[in-house]
């Protein structure tokens, strides 16, 4: 060996490699770890110290110091690989780590499906301007959106066109408005706009009609066009108020009027919002309170038969007592309960009441319920009424069930369905408030329905509208040509009644019979005289 054992240095090199599984990262680390000893070689004069300690190990070679050295150089040289690798891992995983913060701060902040701000984020981005307008002067709007058919394409075409739906929606809107204002996804298919520092109302009221105009043209969905509205609600800062928080309940408000006004509305927010949206609120908790202590109850209005004078039934009406102790009317909370999901949970629990009630009257006495149109969307809708008279034991040729000529537009599919199914068990079906809606002939005829019962706005103006005249002729003619009973809604005086006689009318209804009364005064109004009750 000249001065060390090269030859045996090599060997034992060799025998290490063939025992390492070699990379083309272990390759280059290897090579910049060469480089750096060589540098460091040439640098630090590091190969008299080679040498010195070469005639240290030849000194002492009987003792293995060559192999010593060979070993410890071997291992000087892995701990270094390993340290290196080791410190490159370490920066990947800080890296990977910021990275994933990154992205979990971006989801958090942002809507998977378009890309848009969140509510949280949209909040922050909104205080923020409305702190930055407050100090030079400037006004902010913010602009509530909600999808009018949106629904509809989710049902007929299923949830992944829904949401190809609110990403072209996103897209086109994102188009319109003007550089700085901020779109955000809100949730579901609501979408806000934040516009900064505008000149006058007239700048989100044309942001406002842009966007009318832009989703005017049908959506591609699934190979088909669809159309989609969108109702818009608008609230100005500092006008409305300078916190974000009651801006955007604010913008709110005028949407809840915007789309209560009609389909692709605009409304500003007004001072009067408050009030008529505290209202609403008092409504819907009054009404989650009695319909889970179970404290809504129906009243009875009579349906007489214009032949006989005879009560030969009663209309049930939902009522419930409100926190003054006054009846509230379904007029007020009917819609409250379709717009909260509440309808469902109503009907069953009024007719469930009401079948309890109507099997203490004789038996000739029929029973009518309304079925809100949101309701007959439910494919299980007959089978839950029908579960409902087996429980309570009410016989379904008593039972008439009533729904609206709007049910009819939507879903009809699933209304054929379920009229079906309560035809067969002998329940008779009528349409309400005919001759106001979108009963087409062909549907009567198909449909197979029992009764028409004429809307009270026709029979309001029988005596003085000779267009009303009219109209109550042709439907009576109509309802005979098919064979099915008339009920005239909103009778009120005798001049009315008189009318509907002479035409044929079959039934009627009204003040001039009887308001809707509790089921405690069912049976002492039906043990009067025909001549009486009739006309009470």
């Amino acid at each position: 060996m000249d001065r060390i054992s090269w030859t045996s240095f090599r060997a034992q090199l060799g025998a290490l490699a063939s025992r390492i599984d070699w990379r083309r990262r272990d390759i280059r680390d290897a090579v910049i770890l060469t480089g750096a000893l060589m540098a460091a070689f040439f640098i630090f004069d590091l190969g008299d110290i080679f040498l010195q300690v070469s005639d240290f190990a030849r000194a002492y070679e009987e003792w293995g110091a060559d192999d010593v050295l060979v070993m410890s150089l071997v291992l000087s040289i892995a701990l270094s690989i390993f340290c290196y690798r080791r410190l490159q891992d370490l920066a990947k995983e800080v890296k990977a780590r910021r990275a994933a913060e990154l992205e979990s701060h971006q989801i958090a902040r942002h809507d998977p499906l378009t890309g848009l701000m969140n509510r949280r984020f949209f909040l922050e981005k909104l205080n923020e301007m409305l702190e930055q307008a407050s100090s030079d002067f400037k006004r902010t709007a913010v602009l509530m959106l909600d999808l009018d058919g949106f629904k509809k394409i989710n049902d007929i075409h299923g949830h992944a066109a829904g949401d190809r739906a609110l990403i072209a929606f996103a897209e086109r809107v994102s188009g319109v408005i003007r550089p700085g204002a901020v779109l955000a996804r809100i949730g579901g298919d609501e979408f806000a706009i934040l516009m900064p520092a505008i000149v006058s109302l007239d700048d989100p009221a044309g942001l406002a009609r842009r966007i009318l105009d832009t989703i005017a043209e049908p959506f591609m969905i699934e190979s088909s066009a669809s159309t989609l509205g969108v109702g818009i609600g608008i609230a100005v800062a500092p006008d409305n108020g300078t916190d974000g928080d009651a801006l955007l309940r604010r913008a709110d408000m005028a949407l809840y009027r915007a789309k209560a006004d009609g389909r692709s509305t605009v409304r500003f927010f007004e001072v009067d919002m408050d009030a008529y949206v505290e209202r609403r609120v008092l409504i819907e908790r009054e009404l989650r309170d009695r319909l889970a202590a179970k404290t809504v109850v129906p009243y009875y209005q009579p349906l007489v038969s214009l032949e006989t004078n005879c009560i030969i039934g009663f209309e049930a009406l939902a009522r419930f007592e409100g926190e003054d102790s006054v009846l509230t009317s379904p007029v007020t909370f009917i819609p409250v309960a379709e717009e909260c999901g509440l309808i469902g949970q109503l009907g069953e629990q009024v007719l469930r009441r009401a079948c309890e009630d109507a099997k203490a009257w004789p038996a000739d006495i029929k029973l009518a319920v309304n079925i809100s149109p949101i309701q007959l969307r439910d494919e299980t809708l007959g089978l839950r009424i029908l579960a409902i008279l087996g429980d309570t034991g009410f016989d379904p040729r008593r039972l008439e069930i009533e729904i609206t000529e709007s049910a009819l537009v939507e879903h009809l599919e699933t209304v054929h369905r379920v009229i079906d199914q309560l035809r067969q068990a002998g329940i008779r079906i009528a349409i309400d408030d005919f001759g106001t809606g979108y009963a087409t002939l062909a549907q009567l005829r198909t449909l197979h329905l029992d009764k028409i019962k004429i809307d009270r706005s026709f029979v309001d103006g029988l005596v003085k509208d000779e267009e009303s005249l009219v109209i109550v002729r042709a439907i009576l003619g109509l309802a005979k040509g098919f064979g099915l009973t008339t009920t005239a809604e909103g009778i009120e005086d005798v001049d009315q009644l008189g009318q509907l006689k002479a035409f044929g009318c079959s039934e009627g209804q009204g003040y001039l019979f009887g308001r809707a009364i509790p089921a405690s005064k069912v049976g002492a109004l039906l043990k009067l005289p025909p001549a009486v009750s009739a006309v009470a």
